[in-house]
Parts: C-alpha cells; structure tokens; sequence
C-alpha cells in the first residue's frame, strides 16, 4: 500500500457502498420489501423516535422536498403514519407503524444474516476490530457534520 491510504480508502468505500444491496438483503434486480431511504428512516424513526420533517432533516442533511416524498412512500405502503406532537409543538411527526417496524425487523434479520455469511471466515477480532474502526469513522463524520446518528 502506498504512503498516503487516503486514495484506496476512498476507492474501497466507493466498493463498500456498491455493495450495500447485498447487506440488505435486496439487488437492483430483485427489488426488496424496503428501499435503501425507507431502510434508513424506518431506522432512524426506531431509534430515535417520532420525529418531523425538520427533525429528520437535521440528522440526515435532506433538504425538506426529498423527506417529503421519502416519507410520502412510507405512509402509501402503511410503513409509517403520522401522529401529533406527542410534546404538543405544531409539527405532525412520523413514526414507524406496527406493520413498518415488522418490515424492518424482517429485513434486519436478513440483512445480519447476509454479513453473517459473508464474514464466516473472519476472527472474532478481526470482526470486533473492523465493527470499532467502522463505528469510529461514523463518529468521525458525524461529529464533522453536526448530524449525530441515534443510536439504540
């Protein structure tokens, strides 16, 4: 590897995204019970409970029109509904519905089960080590950002 890992890190983290179906379960060509953004709302709705678009904006950097249509989807398929501020602000929130947090559970469990599989090979410690680095660097760009993710 050269000095500087900073150009194969980046190319490996282009791969690292290219792949990102498999872990959820899903490829362009099969479809899946939920996209890559309902994965990721229904996500962040669980763990961080009910929240606007504003609120979802200032975690994800979305601008207002894509969460609007991200969480238009969410309502069409009953993955998700809309409910009062339950702190009484103006805002309608979104949270996940029964049906949506079973959807997410199901493809939770396949997406664990797919890295699963394809890390049968690895140590205990190089999966433990690699879970650490990759969750550092989450941190790292969070904090850059000023969007921290919720975490459960």
């Amino acid at each position: 590897m050269p000095d500087d890992p900073i150009p194969h890190l980046e190319y490996e983290n282009m791969v690292f995204g290219r792949h990102q179906a498999l872990f959820t379960g899903r490829t362009t060509q099969e479809g899946g019970p939920l996209d890559q953004s309902a994965y990721v709302l229904l996500s962040l709705l669980r763990a961080s409970g009910p929240a606007s678009i504003s609120e979802l904006s200032a975690v994800t950097g979305l601008d207002a029109s894509t969460l609007n249509r991200q969480t238009a989807a969410l309502l069409r398929k009953g993955y998700a509904e809309r409910i009062p501020d339950p702190e009484g602000g103006i805002a309608r929130k979104f949270r996940n519905s029964t049906v949506g947090d079973e959807v997410l559970d199901e493809v939770r469990a396949a997406t664990r089960e797919k890295l699963a599989e394809i890390l049968e090979d690895w140590s205990a410690g190089e999966l433990a080590t690699f879970t650490d680095l990759l969750g550092k660097m989450n941190r790292a760009i969070e904090k850059r950002t000023g969007r921290p993710w919720p975490r459960p």
